[in-house]
């Protein structure tokens, strides 16, 4: 059973949903726009946002966007649309997204979709986060590897750090690196190109081996080649 958000402005569709969801006994609650999802993922605890794109008052992009940047990416994100061009995909994934789910879609899927999010998340809660032979610590800000070696991440590296392995493979926009890392003000040079620069450094004299990587025109990725 889980506690689950679904955001979505047809009436019909989010009845169907829930009638659906609710053989599996989970908890549900719905808002049909934006501001109204926004408003009570910050008043309550959710396991899971089934989450439409083309909603009134804030798009679904930029609400999942908003999670990132209140340091809610752990809180796991399907995107539901009928848009399903590769740039409206990428644009979700980019903005957070932990899934993308094209309408319309077989309640099967959805749900099988769902448990694979849930058991990300049991995962992440039990073990810290983990990619590819290296997983983060949340409590200790610890980086390791599956060969023993271990970084010590501070401050502005450690949220580096997890917002790229929360959303790898696929990329964090620069735009929401920056935003979360300086909110409340436009730093005058570019930060955040001098952080990834010392932060890959750090990376690459302890781990011997690059897993920063620049995406060309979108922002940056967690990604071990192996």
């Amino acid at each position: 059973m889980a506690n689950i958000l679904v955001v979505e402005d047809d009436f019909d569709i989010a009845k169907g949903i829930g009638e659906y969801l609710e053989i599996f006994d989970h908890e549900l609650d719905f808002a049909y726009t934006g501001r109204q999802a926004l408003s009570m993922i910050s008043d309550n605890d959710y396991d899971l946002v089934l989450l439409d794109i083309n909603l009134p008052h804030i798009s679904g992009y930029d609400l999942c966007q908003s999670l990132l940047i209140e340091g809610l990416a752990s809180l796991p994100v399907i995107m539901m649309s009928a848009n399903q061009s590769e740039a409206d995909i990428l644009k979700g994934f980019e903005s957070g997204a932990w899934d993308y789910l094209k309408k319309p879609f077989s309640y099967a899927e959805l749900n099988a979709r769902m448990t694979v999010a849930l058991s990300k998340v049991k995962v992440t809660q039990s073990t810290g986060i983990q990619v590819k032979g290296f997983k983060l610590d949340i409590k200790a800000h610890l980086l390791t590897d599956n060969k023993g070696r271990s970084l010590q991440l501070h401050s502005i590296g450690y949220t580096l750090v997890k917002l790229m392995m929360e959303s790898s493979p696929h990329p964090v926009a620069s735009s929401t690196l920056i935003d979360t890392l300086w909110p409340d003000e436009l730093p005058q040079s570019n930060p955040l190109r001098a952080n990834i620069y010392s932060l890959r450094k750090q990376i690459k004299d302890t781990f011997q081996q690059d897993i920063i990587h620049n995406v060309k025109g979108v922002g940056y990725k967690f990604d071990v080649e192996i």
